[in-house]
């Protein structure tokens, strides 16, 4: 996992809306290894998925990429014309979206839909479109793909669905593949079989994987790095042990104390992060997260937003008051 497959440098979006531009992405910097797991985690509307969305250059109206650089083994995808990026695009980058039920075609069987994927691509015939149709769809735990092939979405149960959008994406063994909350409407039996397939997967096809999820537990089982983002941009960025055992950013403190804890001794009642995310049409020049900081200083309410810098070895945090000592259940300063 030391060759790096995909860069971005300096990433910003923001979409055109009537009330103004929203600031979806600021400055966005990270590094995927071949067959390593990157995690992307935060709050809902952190700019997680149009992160994604820019690597594939899918950014909906009225959304734009206005700085940056996306690097795919050492080429530039924002310097690509639409026609080359339609052949990176599920060919070499693929992507699993969050809801099956929207990314699945209703008209068209779970047969049709594979080996569309695959004959947009690859030059060959209906018959090998096929038998590589059933594969995939064995390969993602699906049992007798030979009927599945021929039902549509509506009789498929959410994890059905889920595996089909899988198996779409990973049918033509991509070299990148970005997971867009792949559990997150699932029940937990349903959910741990899934990222057992893909873990598989990855290890069979040698997969680098991007995964976006709002769900720490997904996070501490899957990933190899973790980046926290906060209002579009980077809070911390390390390996997943550090990122859960010594956390430096107040936020990802605060994250990280109100997830669920078997060894809680409080009733079992969850923390909170007080106060409520930054409007992304008027962003602060100081740190978005200072209203909500159980340890913001003066310091951060007289400078800048404080830039991304290498605390511990390969522990990078944006804060001026960053936490050293390891996360406890107990929230605190």
């Amino acid at each position: 996992m030391n060759e790096l497959i995909l860069s971005i440098e300096n990433l910003s979006a923001e979409f055109l809306t009537p009330e103004g531009v929203v600031n979806a992405v600021n400055h966005v910097s990270l590094e995927l290894m071949r067959g390593g797991t990157l995690a992307i985690t935060g709050e809902s509307g952190s700019g997680k998925t149009s992160i994604a969305l820019c690597i594939l250059d899918l950014l909906p109206h009225p959304g734009r990429i206005t700085g940056g650089s996306i690097r795919f083994q050492g080429v530039d995808l924002l310097g690509l014309a639409p026609e080359e990026m339609r052949r990176v695009r599920g060919r070499r980058i693929a992507m699993v979206f969050q809801d099956p039920s929207t990314g699945l075609n209703p008209v068209l069987s779970v047969g049709q839909q594979v080996e569309e994927a695959i004959t947009t691509h690859l030059d060959i015939s209906k018959r090998e479109a096929k038998q590589r149709s059933l594969q995939a769809l064995a390969q993602v735990g699906l049992p007798d793909p030979e009927a599945v092939i021929g039902r549509y979405p509506f009789q498929l149960s959410g994890g059905m669905a889920q595996r089909v959008m899988i198996a779409v994406a990973t049918a033509l063994e991509p070299e990148v593949l970005i997971l867009d909350e792949p559990t997150s409407a699932l029940d937990v039996t349903v959910q741990a079989a899934i990222l057992e397939d893909l873990k598989r997967l990855q290890q069979h096809q040698g997969t680098s994987m991007l995964l976006i999820t709002h769900d720490l537990g997904v996070v501490a089982q899957m990933a190899d790095e973790v980046i926290i983002l906060y209002a579009g941009t980077i809070a911390e960025r390390a390996a997943v042990g550090p990122i859960f055992q010594t956390p430096l950013h107040p936020y990802t403190w605060s994250l990280l104390g109100s997830r669920p804890r078997p060894d809680r001794d409080d009733g079992g009642r969850l923390a909170s992060i007080r106060g409520t995310a930054p409007n992304l049409i008027d962003l602060p020049d100081e740190c978005p997260f200072l209203p909500r900081c159980p340890k913001a200083t003066n310091v951060c309410r007289a400078e800048p937003s404080p830039a991304l810098v290498e605390m511990a070895a390969g522990h990078r945090a944006a804060c001026y008051n960053p936490i050293y000592h390891e996360i406890s259940g107990e929230q605190g300063d």
